[in-house]
């Protein structure tokens, strides 16, 4: 996937997370947490080609190729990410203020892709 479309499938997801925050964060907190990730991998991507001129198309070893381009601190809000997910979505634990958790990570993370 190249690196514009990794932009617009984060819109497009972050449009149905609106949705579902209109609508209730807290009955929807696994579907927010879930598609938060998503919307993280994107714009990772994103961020990783237009930086660095490469990037991963999958979650897998995400946070070790960040790492290698030495940045940590991007590594360390995707892995706290994917630590909430699994919590979510194996778990039975869930609460609006996760929601709003995730949603900083998520935020710190386009700042660091856009710019």
């Amino acid at each position: 996937m190249k690196a514009d479309a990794h932009l617009a499938k984060a819109r497009e997801i972050q449009a149905s997370i609106n949705v579902l925050k209109m609508n209730g964060a807290e009955q929807h907190v696994v579907s927010i947490v879930e598609m938060v990730y998503g919307v993280a991998q994107h714009l990772i991507s994103y961020g990783m080609e237009q930086k660095y001129g490469k990037h991963l198309d999958s979650h897998v070893g995400l946070p070790r190729e960040l790492r290698l381009l030495d940045e940590d601190e991007i590594a360390q809000k995707f892995e706290r990410l994917d630590t909430l997910r699994y919590g979510r979505w194996y778990g039975k634990q869930g609460n609006g203020k996760i929601v709003k958790e995730c949603l900083k990570l998520l935020s710190d993370i386009e700042r660091w892709a856009i710019k």
